[in-house]
């Protein structure tokens, strides 16, 4: 029978752990997804004048008139992108 080598013992200590280490942190990453471009009209537009607001809290109606009271400084084409962003995230 082979006998183990210091070298290979802790090469077999240090191997599992390390790998562990790597599935750990390649886990943690975050995994970036495409904007449409209502939702990045939507973020550019709306967040110049407050914070985001989440896309579910108003139903499609709600965000018509939301919008209409508040979105005087987009056009009516970057209205309705906005909008439909907003309805498909609903």
């Amino acid at each position: 029978m082979k006998k183990t080598t210091i070298m290979e013992r802790n090469l077999l200590l240090w191997l599992p752990g390390a790998l562990g280490f790597l599935a750990f942190i390649y886990g943690c990453q975050t995994i970036a997804r495409e904007m449409s471009p209502g939702e990045m009209l939507y973020r550019a537009k709306c967040s110049s004048c407050h914070n985001i607001i989440e896309a579910s809290r108003y139903e499609k109606e709600e965000w018509c008139l939301y919008i209409d009271e508040h979105g005087e400084k987009m056009t009516d084409e970057e209205k309705r992108m906005v909008l439909g962003y907003l309805a498909e995230t609903d």
